[in-house]
C-alpha cells in the first residue's frame, strides 16, 4: 500500500531526481516500463551527470555496458523492482501523482538533469535533500513561467 506522506515530510535527494529523470526520459523515448526503470537505476547508481543522452554506438549496447558497471559497483542485480523499492515506493502516492509527471514535463521541456537540479535548487553537498513541498513549489514556479507551445521533445 502506498504511503500517504504529506509533501512537506517527503525527502527527495539527487539519487531520486537522477533515477526519475532517466526513467522519464526513457519512457518518453518509447522504452518499455521495466527497461526504463532499470535505466533510471543505472543512471543513478553510476552518478551519470548530464550525459544521459546517447553518445554514439548502439543505445542498447551502451545501456548494457552501463548496467553491468552499475551492478558491479552496487554488487547486486538492477531490476525494475529496484527502482520501485528505492525510489517510487519511498515516495508513495507523491511519486505517481506529482513527482513523475513533473519530471516528464521537465524532460519534455528539454531540460538536462543538471538544469533540473538547479531548477529545484537541491544543494550540491553530498546527501542533500529537499522536501516534496519545495519540489512542488519550484517546479510549479518554472511551469508558470514556461512558454506555451511545442517543446523540443514533442512529436508535433
Amino acid at each position: 500500500m502506498a504511503k500517504k506522506q504529506p509533501p512537506k515530510d517527503m525527502s527527495i535527494g539527487k539519487f531520486d531526481i537522477l533515477a526519475t529523470y532517466a526513467y522519464a526520459e526513457a519512457l518518453l523515448d518509447g522504452v518499455d516500463e521495466d527497461e526504463a526503470k532499470q535505466r533510471g537505476m543505472v543512471a543513478a547508481v553510476m552518478g551519470a551527470k548530464a550525459k544521459l543522452g546517447r553518445t554514439g554506438g548502439s543505445p542498447t549496447d551502451d545501456h548494457k555496458a552501463r548496467k553491468e558497471a552499475a551492478e558491479k559497483k552496487k554488487k547486486t542485480t538492477i531490476t525494475a523492482e529496484s527502482f520501485d523499492r528505492q525510489v517510487a515506493d519511498k515516495m508513495g502516492v507523491f511519486f505517481g501523482k506529482t513527482f513523475l509527471p513533473a519530471m516528464k514535463r521537465l524532460v519534455k521541456a528539454g531540460l538536462s538533469y543538471d538544469e533540473v537540479k538547479k531548477l529545484v535548487k537541491i544543494p550540491t553537498t553530498w546527501g542533500a535533500k529537499i522536501t516534496g513541498e519545495q519540489f512542488e513549489e519550484r517546479t510549479a514556479d518554472y511551469f508558470g513561467r514556461a512558454k506555451k507551445g511545442p517543446t523540443p521533445r514533442s512529436k508535433e
